[in-house]
């Protein structure tokens, strides 16, 4: 097999955080060309003054596509880049079909770990969707499967050190929270290895954590006296509620929650050291770097 030797990266899904750290950190390299896509790319100049390759995708929009992603070799597929609340699937099809269509060869698809159990949500299925097309069109697949990132625990962190309480209605479940950064950084030295690692790759923290586990990290960081209280699922919501918490982040903490008690989540087997060359950071270094912005928060954060 020929090997590229400096293939172009597409990522798709840009706009949220997660992409633009991604691409940030795919253009450290001076010899990576890299295509940065988002439905609105007036929000990523910023991504272009830096030197990547700026365009607007719309997933609803097959010429769209295929303008967007001609020209590249592999393609980093983000959640963010499927908007369609009720098309996700259907859009994700039409981004794999383009990507086909245009010459791209390999394509990483980043999955959060519960659309792993047809139960928890509604778009399940995207993962598959994704895998099917792939094969029917002779793409090279990997899939990253990404635990909870610990940044959006953040809300309820901030919530808890105003409390001193932190409700949880799964207190014996564990759940491996990652460090976006480990994410980004994994995602990226995937999107650019030779040859990307075919198949399921787990992108998780070191250690499965309990609510236990993380109440007494967050006590130590912050010096506080925060309780772990035990309840059901309607009062874990009914507290957030009240406590000013959109419904899409009550939602959020809920599956957090389902997902934990389940034992759900995936975990690694040190692929963020095999591909970045440095461990998964704990919860306590991420707590550690935002402590005082944590501490300095008089609202939660909507996410």
């Amino acid at each position: 097999m020929t090997r590229l030797l400096s293939p172009c990266l597409l990522v798709a899904g840009a706009h949220d955080p997660l992409g633009r750290r991604v691409v940030e950190l795919l253009l450290r390299r001076d010899e990576t060309e890299v295509i940065a896509t988002s439905r609105q790319p007036v929000h990523l100049v910023d991504l272009a003054a830096r030197g990547a390759r700026i365009r607007g995708a719309d997933p609803d929009d097959a010429a769209s596509l295929d303008a967007a992603f001609t020209g590249a070799h592999r393609l980093l597929l983000l959640p963010g880049a499927a908007d369609g609340s009720w098309s996700r699937r259907r859009q994700l099809q039409a981004m794999i079909d383009a990507a086909a269509r245009v010459g791209v060869r390999t394509v990483v698809y980043a999955a959060q770990i519960e659309v792993f159990d047809p139960s928890l949500m509604t778009v399940a299925r995207e993962c598959e969707t994704v895998a099917q097309a792939c094969e029917a069109r002779n793409l090279a697949l990997s899939v990253l499967r990404v635990s909870w990132p610990m940044e959006r625990l953040f809300p309820r962190i901030i919530l808890a050190l105003r409390c001193g309480k932190w409700f949880s209605s799964a207190p014996q479940g564990r759940l491996p929270y990652v460090a976006g950064e480990d994410v980004a950084r994994t995602a990226a030295a995937v999107l650019r290895a030779d040859p990307v690692p075919p198949g399921e790759l787990a992108i998780t923290g070191p250690q499965a954590l309990t609510a236990e586990a993380l109440v007494n990290s967050i006590n130590i960081i912050f010096g506080a006296s925060i309780d772990l209280v035990p309840v059901s699922e309607e009062a874990l919501a009914l507290h957030l509620q009240v406590s000013g918490f959109p419904k899409s982040t009550v939602r959020e903490a809920l599956i957090i929650e389902e997902v934990s008690k389940r034992g759900l989540a995936p975990f690694s087997d040190g692929v963020i050291e095999q591909m970045t060359g440095q461990p998964p950071r704990s919860i306590e270094a991420v707590l550690v770097e935002h402590r005082l912005d944590l501490l300095l928060s008089t609202s939660t954060p909507r996410l």
